[in-house]
């Protein structure tokens, strides 16, 4: 029996198809790279004028003095002579500019007028309930950088050498009380003497008297209505006079309760104990 022959199988030229696809992606890749170096120049004007309309003036085209030469820019470089006119930094970006030196006192100095003025307005609005204790001699009111101070003399509150305070005086007392319960200011009450030492058998000193006078007219205050975290009293003796102690009327004048009303603000930055400020 014959034995069959084997066939050979040729080459079938399925190689050559692979290849051309090769081919053609490598040829529509460099005619890709070829289409995005060239640029369009109609495009590239067009995008040059809406950026002229838009930020005032772009230069398009590039021009030159007679005899100086003209250098082409690669497109999309930027032209060193070239110059942008449009609306100023500040208008695009609006930054706030940290504090100056001088910036900071105006501010401050601002603030210290206001403040004044409405220890002034404070002051008047006494002055108007009071006048005829003021007109009586009887009560001062003046202000200081961050006080309004109510100086009651001591010939119409207190008996020489006592700490009660006088019947006739009471109501005006109670008026004072009637104006401080409107408000929310820090009221200290401190009583003063003169350098003269005191004989009384009662008081060991004018420490002891100028104290006792202090307290007693913020008792009356309390009486009348003010909250008691509102309230403090201390004594200063013949300490801080207000006049020379070297007459009788002088040392009239030195003998006084003062009612310091110090708003909330004043006390912001008083060095605090136990969260109450240290005048």
């Amino acid at each position: 029996m014959a034995r069959a022959r084997r066939r050979k199988v040729g080459s079938s030229g399925g190689w050559l198809t692979t290849y051309a696809d090769m081919v053609t992606l490598l040829l529509t890749f460099f005619v890709l790279m070829l289409s995005i170096s060239v640029v369009d120049v109609e495009r590239y004007k067009a995008v040059a004028e809406t950026l002229r309309s838009s930020f005032g003036s772009l230069p398009t085209e590039n021009t030159a003095a007679p005899g100086e030469s003209v250098v082409e820019l690669a497109p999309g470089a930027a032209d060193p002579d070239s110059t942008i006119e449009g609306p100023p930094p500040t208008q695009l970006i609006e930054l706030q500019a940290p504090p100056t030196a001088d910036s900071r006192e105006d501010s401050a100095r601002a603030l210290e007028d206001l403040r004044r003025a409405q220890l002034e307005e404070r002051a008047a609005e006494l002055r108007s309930t009071m006048d005829d204790a003021i007109a009586a001699g009887d009560i001062e009111i003046e202000t200081t950088d961050d006080t309004v101070i109510i100086r009651i003399k001591e010939n119409a509150s207190f008996p020489s050498g006592s700490a009660n305070m006088q019947r006739a005086f009471e109501p005006v007392v109670d008026r004072i009380a009637d104006d401080l319960s409107n408000s929310d200011d820090r009221i200290v009450v401190t009583g003063y003497t003169d350098d003269v030492p005191i004989s009384s058998g009662r008081f060991r000193s004018n420490w002891d008297l100028s104290a006792a006078r202090a307290v007693s007219v913020l008792m009356s205050l309390r009486d009348q209505g003010i909250d008691a975290d509102r309230l403090s009293a201390r004594g200063m003796g013949e300490n801080n006079p207000i006049a020379p102690n070297d007459s009788e009327a002088n040392r009239a004048l030195n003998r006084r309760v003062e009612i310091a009303l110090i708003p909330t603000w004043a006390d912001v930055d008083k060095p605090q104990l136990d969260g109450q400020p240290i005048d």
